[in-house]
């Protein structure tokens, strides 16, 4: 084999280069037991691979380290903490005010993005690529299920507020292989000896015991006497969305190599190798078990067991190995918790500190073959992989902000409690003044500045010195991308508490957050749902269940999806997120289209009313909306419907042609006028049954009789359609309604 690896052919260089070639590490790595020690020359192949692996686990680190401590500065500022600031005295604290502009913009991102996403449901439109839009739409039935039972929405929340603080995030999308316990009804069948038709004796199983079957009732299902609770193992059968901490991810510059730090306890890593044998190396389990007997027996399951999966984009591998030498994460992550006044390690498990084992390496185990790691930095700059968050865009501004409105606060203190200069040759009390001059301070000086004491100018804040926090405040605004929309004021000096003036400001000052729900959509959003639909092809059972009701398999589901009908290639369209913001100059623009368009024959008016009931956010639209086989349908039935109306116009004006020839033939020249008109008449009435007849038998509503519509005149027929009452006047009601803005939308109409 190439890749066979013996003796010193295993050594691999710490800066970065692979003896193992482009192939498959886990082939190569067997291949070493064709070597003459196979035990040895695997652990040997193995130590190198550790080895080579916590290297790139050292780089990775290196590059993130120069970024945790502005990271950790930005959620201090999140928070809303600064260091403590004393007076001269080093006793009296000044003022400590945090105006909350990092908390809010931040948290006003959050719930745009939520509201962007989540706002319309089905949130989320499946559209085949080569399928059936009847594949597509279970498809979407079943991916919004397990999405939500991974808790998409919290995740996405997590995300988005990582990303505003911290300027970057993370998510591992995964398959839960976890099951629930699940405790449900479960009928009781009245049980029989099954008799073998030979013997006409019971059959036996292998205890000994008589085989047992239910007895059949009078419809042919088995008769049930009773029910009982029964408790199962449910496989969730559904994605795990993993958001990464900040500070437990890893990132090659190029992005090629992505790392997930995370912790596990040594019981939950035992029960899931004994769920799914494949997921670690049988060897490498037992190396850890012994290393694992030094700890008691009843803390050796809540050991914490620090791991480290590496993804390999290039080589199309991972690579899974203990990982406990990020000091430095632990330690940013303790101060987080000391930020908050609160001891985090003190209380914390037992962490397992021994030397490093692999694991796990191999092939990408995902059909989709991507890695299963999405980051997304806030503002994307080229060359910088971490990019930049809200706090830090406007972080040396809120400070500024903090420093005038603590300086005005303090002046107001400072003139309250006033400074005195007083002369220490007078006998004056020191300690009275001490204890009402705080934190002000006293001046001694030898001689009078008042004969006695004498208090100093204060400075007394006024309008103009507030002025520079509104400076501020709009900077602020301009670099984030956030408004206050409701002081600011649309061609007015006030402010603004009306739904057009707030979509306005929306439209005018979000286009940052605009790029941030494509950014988010494009690199989180969609991959995660094409990934979750690949591992639902690959790792589904049977049958995918897609509404949220936890039953065991016996219990009925409310619905069911054959895996089968979910196969093929889908894309994946959120239908919130291009309706975010300017909603009402959508609707609007939406609208004003639609009623052109209608004119021209290249209009598609099944696509354009579902896109104006997105803009309206019209929920289940595609209920209230036909089918294209419908209108097919019924356009067919309208048209044969027409047909027979003309040929049935047809026939009759045939029919009373000829009855009218008839009658003149027998009223000759010299008859009596009123004798002819009577004729005239009864052909009419001929004519008459005539169509009803031939309207019934075509399935047609029969004419009204002559008189209640002028339909002959003389001997010409006049048949069409009728005129509408009141179609030929001006209604004014319809052009005030017009006029006064019946056609508008929103809230803004």
């Amino acid at each position: 084999m190439a890749n066979t690896i013996t003796g010193d052919s295993a050594v691999m260089s710490a800066t970065g280069s692979n003896a193992l070639g482009t192939g498959s590490t886990i082939d190569a790595i067997g291949a070493g037991k064709t070597a003459q020690n196979p035990d040895s020359a695997l652990t040997a192949d193995r130590n190198a691979l550790c080895q080579y692996t916590l290297d790139q686990l050292q780089r990775l680190r290196n590059f993130r380290r120069p970024y945790d401590q502005r990271r950790a500065y930005f959620y201090r500022q999140y928070i809303g903490q600064r260091d403590r600031k004393m007076f001269p005295d080093n006793i009296t604290p000044r003022s400590n005010t945090f105006v909350p502009y990092a908390s809010s913009n931040v948290d006003a991102v959050v719930s745009r993005v939520h509201d962007a996403f989540f706002s319309l449901d089905p949130w989320i439109e499946c559209r085949p690529k080569g399928g059936s839009p009847d594949s597509a739409e279970k498809m979407q039935m079943v991916l919004i299920d397990g999405l939500k039972r991974a808790g998409i929405m919290n995740v996405c929340e997590l995300l988005v507020r990582d990303d505003g603080i911290y300027g970057h995030c993370g998510v591992k999308v995964d398959w839960d292989w976890d099951y629930d316990m699940v405790s449900g009804p479960e009928p009781v069948f009245a049980m029989v000896p099954q008799i073998d038709a030979n013997t006409q004796q019971p059959i036996m199983d292998a205890q000994g015991q008589p085989v047992m079957i239910p007895v059949p009732g009078p419809d042919g299902n088995p008769v049930i006497i009773g029910t009982k609770m029964v408790t199962k193992q449910v496989p969730r059968n559904c994605p795990k969305l993993i958001p990464i901490d900040i500070y437990d991810l890893l990132i090659d510059p190029d992005k090629k190599i992505k790392a997930h730090v995370y912790e596990i306890s040594w019981g939950e890593l035992r029960r899931s190798a004994e769920a799914k044998p494949d997921l670690y190396f049988p060897e490498a389990l037992a190396q850890l078990t012994a290393r694992l007997a030094q700890y008691k027996d009843l803390d050796r399951d809540g050991i914490i067991i620090r791991m480290a999966e590496v993804w390999d984009d290039t080589k199309k591998n991972v690579t899974i190995v203990t990982f406990g030498e990020d000091a430095d994460a632990i330690g940013w992550k303790d101060r987080r918790y000391q930020y908050r006044n609160a001891s985090y390690s003190a209380y914390k498990r037992r962490v397992y500190n021994g030397p490093p084992t692999l694991l796990y390496t191999g092939p990408n185990p995902f059909a989709h073959k991507r890695i299963p790691i999405l980051d997304l930095p806030y503002i994307e700059v080229k060359g910088d992989v971490f990019g930049i968050g809200v706090i830090e865009r406007i972080s040396d501004l809120i400070e500024g902000v903090n420093v005038f409105t603590n300086m005005i606060t303090d002046n107001w203190n400072i003139n309250i409690n006033r400074r005195y200069a007083y002369d220490v040759t007078v006998d004056i009390d020191t300690d009275q003044l001490d204890q009402g001059n705080v934190p002000g301070g006293k001046v001694g000086v030898v001689g009078d500045p008042s004969k006695s004491i004498y208090p100093f100018p204060t400075f007394t804040p006024g309008q103009q010195d507030y002025m520079i926090i509104d400076l501020y405040r709009g900077m602020i605004e301009m670099a984030s991308g956030i408004s206050d929309f409701y002081s600011k004021g649309v061609g007015m000096s006030g402010g603004n508490r009306t739904a057009t003036g707030i979509s306005q400001v929306i439209a005018e000052s979000g286009y940052v957050f605009k790029l941030y729900i494509r950014n988010f959509e494009d690199r989180i959003l969609r991959p995660m749902c094409e990934m979750v639909a690949s591992m639902i092809q690959q790792f589904g059972t049977a049958e995918m269940e897609y509404s949220i009701t936890n039953a065991a398999p016996e219990i009925p589901k409310y619905g069911r999806v054959r895996l089968a009908d979910l196969i093929g290639n889908y894309e994946f369209d959120f239908v919130g997120a291009n309706y975010a913001t300017g909603k009402v100059v959508k609707q609007r623009n939406l609208m004003a289209f639609y009623n052109i368009a209608l004119q021209s024959p290249f209009l598609n008016q099944s696509e354009a009313l579902r896109e104006i009931a997105k803009a309206l956010e019209i929920p289940q639209a595609n209920k209230l909306l036909k089918s294209a086989q419908q209108v097919q349908q019924e356009q067919a039935q309208a048209q044969a419907s027409a047909t027979q109306n003309r040929i049935l116009d047809e026939l009759l004006k045939f029919e009373h042609k000829a009855i009218i020839t008839d009658l003149n033939k027998k009223a000759g020249p010299n008859d009596d006028p009123a004798l002819a008109h009577a004729q005239v008449q009864h052909g009419m009435a001929v004519q008459q049954t005539i169509e009803d007849f031939l309207a019934e038998t075509a399935g047609l509503p029969v004419e009204p009789p002559a008189g209640a519509g002028d339909r002959h005149q003389g001997n010409i027929s006049t048949s069409g359609q009728e005129e509408i009452p009141g179609g030929d006047t001006n209604d004014q009601l319809r052009g005030f309604s017009q006029a006064n803005g019946a056609n508008s939308l929103g809230t803004a109409g």
